[in-house]
């Protein structure tokens, strides 16, 4: 009977092994987005207007707040200097309404504002797709944004291209010198 049951938790431990890998999950989804139909490079403007920064992790651009995760140089960078067009990506018109005017929907009005706000938002997660950029003037990106009122994240996707990069160039002068060239609104997390 000893001998059953280490054979069966040998076996149970060899699982894992044959499982995927964190990697495999990380680009599962994003390999289908940038292989399917809806991937179309286009050229992406920066964002022209006011950039401030309420703190190193809390920018304005225009009507819009977006809050970052701590400590992640590059997204800070994108959103600093522009690349990053949250006008492009979450709609140029804000969803804003007064305390009064929230106060006044009813609840499926509420759930139906919160999923649509696009004025207060926060992204984390930022994470380079290495294995999925084609080039070296191409780097590839996923993040997930978290919006008031709603309980779980949607997963983004974003491109970026520099025309002037090799593969000796720095992520911090490839993004200087780049323009977004494709994004996509994914699924939400549960």
């Amino acid at each position: 009977m000893k001998t059953l049951i280490i054979y069966i938790l040998i076996g149970f431990s060899c699982f894992h092994c044959l499982g995927q890998t964190d990697n495999e999950v990380k680009y599962q989804f994003a390999k289908g987005v940038f292989n399917s139909k809806e991937y179309v490079k286009r050229n992406y403007d920066r964002f022209s207007e006011r950039i401030d920064s309420i703190d190193s992790n809390t920018f304005i651009l225009g009507e819009k707040i977006l809050k970052i995760e701590t400590g992640n140089n590059e997204l800070r960078k994108l959103i600093g200097i522009g690349v990053f067009n949250a006008d492009e990506i979450f709609g140029k018109e804000t969803t804003k309404k007064t305390k009064a005017e929230i106060d006044s929907l009813n609840q499926n009005q509420k759930v139906f504002f919160n999923l649509t706000r696009n004025d207060s938002l926060a992204i984390c997660c930022f994470e380079s797709l290495e294995k999925l950029n084609p080039n070296p003037q191409t780097k590839r990106f996923k993040f997930w944004v978290m919006r008031i009122g709603v309980a779980n994240p949607t997963e983004y996707y974003i491109e970026l291209y520099n025309d002037k990069a090799t593969k000796e160039t720095e992520l911090d002068e490839f993004i200087e010198n780049s323009k977004m060239s494709f994004y996509y609104k994914g699924t939400l997390i549960i």
